[in-house]
């Protein structure tokens, strides 16, 4: 019973998003319908599918296990366990898998039918997802001007005072809060997958070097900072603070964006890649290993090199599963992950090489389709927010500069008055 406690204690874990979990579900879809075809048994299906690193691939095996350790039937087994699904779009599908059983329905039509199902409903919400982060970057964007002209009017009235450093920093934090509301919002409304993989084996090298930088610079940063802040002023020891931290941040942002960039660039290439070698094995009946001698790497792009150390690994008669998890590690792609694991036990468990590889190119090209479509709204709104950032700052400070050489102005001819009239000043009788 100790599996079906533990089991019990993830489904509670499952986020109640339907989005969130959207990728997972689809994944753990697509790889039920490459088993599928080698027409393997229900039970040896649900085995496969939960030993998935998906957050749903735990409805999966507690479904076997309620049918395999408790005796439930499995159509009792799937609604048990609907029941304690939080996200609506597992909790019908559980449901839906349960009436198939109960009716008889071919099991492999229904996977193949709900995978596409899922596919059009995750890529619907996918896209609204990304209308609605451009419309909340619209919104970002006319917030953080209304907020600096505010900021400006409030100046500019200070001018018949005193400008205290408690003002600018009022002004300050205020300006602060709003726009960590707006990054908060953008944030929650923004589709989110994994992108990147850490291999037990090991991670690319650009990451690898990016952890390092973040991992000694940026507590050097914090400290350095708190140690030079306090022999400034409260506004050029904030300054300061603010440039040291984020000059510490920077060199493992910067190979934090190229690991990034790369893997994007990998998985655009993925599907090609995925086809070709399906195509090679279905046509001649030959092995995976055997399939990579007959890719043309040259077409390949940047995945080739992977593609050649693989091909090397194999042929060598090393350990295949060793050979295949070192291709993901140096890739360093959760997307190649999930559809290389497909490929290869798809493949290994009987499937057509050619209708698995078609299946997982055109799992990999949805994906990295609607990844492009998120890059797009993500891209213009960060060439449009660098630029506005600066020029907010810029405005601010030009603005804060006019009000202090006002306001030093006035002291000093207040002054002069009071030193010309002896100290004293008459005010006309009424």
């Amino acid at each position: 019973m100790n599996s079906i406690t533990s089991s019990h204690k993830q489904i509670e874990k499952v986020s109640s998003d339907n989005l969130v979990v959207g990728f997972d579900l689809l994944s753990n879809l697509t790889y039920m319908s490459v088993l599928s075809i080698g027409g393997l048994p229900r039970e040896q299906v649900l085995v496969n599918c939960g030993k998935q690193q998906f957050k749903t691939a735990v409805f999966f095996r507690y479904v076997h296990l309620l049918a395999n350790r408790v005796g439930l039937e499995y159509t009792r087994a799937f609604q048990l366990v609907s029941d304690k699904a939080r996200a609506s779009s597992v909790k019908s599908l559980l449901l839906r898998f349960a009436a198939s059983i109960s009716s008889g329905e071919s099991e492999g039509g229904f996977i193949e039918q709900e995978t596409k199902l899922e596919a059009e409903r995750y890529g619907n919400e996918y896209q609204r997802s990304v209308e609605n982060l451009r419309k909340w970057t619209d919104a970002y964007a006319a917030v953080l001007v209304s907020v600096t002209l505010i900021m400006v009017v409030s100046m500019v009235s200070s001018m018949l005072g005193s400008l205290g450093e408690n003002f600018i920093v009022l002004m300050a934090m205020t300006l602060f809060f709003i726009t960590s509301i707006g990054v908060y919002v953008i944030y929650k409304v923004a589709p989110v997958e994994p992108i990147t993989y850490d291999s037990p084996q090991g991670i690319t090298p650009l990451r690898r070097r990016s952890r390092k930088l973040l991992l000694w610079l940026a507590p050097t940063g914090l400290v350095l900072a708190f140690l030079l802040a306090p022999q400034f002023g409260l506004l050029s020891g904030a300054s300061l603070v603010f440039l040291i931290v984020g000059a510490s941040l920077l060199p493992a942002g910067f190979f934090a964006f190229k690991d990034d960039s790369a893997v994007g660039k990998l998985d655009t290439e993925l599907p090609v890649f995925l086809r070709s070698i399906g195509n090679v094995a279905g046509a001649t009946g030959v092995t995976l290993t055997r399939a990579l001698s007959g890719i043309d790497t040259r077409s390949m792009g940047s995945m080739a090199p992977h593609i050649n150390r693989l091909h090397v690994g194999l042929t060598s008669q090393l350990p295949a599963r060793d050979c295949w998890e070192k291709f993901r590690g140096e890739t360093g792609s959760e997307l190649t992950n999930r559809t290389t694991h497909m490929l290869v036990d798809g493949v290994e468990l009987g499937g057509r090489a050619d209708d698995v590889g078609n299946i997982c190119a055109g799992h990999a090209l949805q994906i990295t389709q609607l990844r492009a479509s998120r890059q797009l709204t993500a891209s213009t709104f960060s060439f449009l927010t660098l630029p506005m950032h600066a020029t907010m700052t810029f405005i601010l400070v030009f603005v804060l500069e006019i009000v202090s050489n006002f306001n030093e102005k006035l002291a000093g001819i207040s002054g002069e008055l009071l030193d010309n009239s002896g100290g004293t000043v008459t005010t006309p009788a009424t």
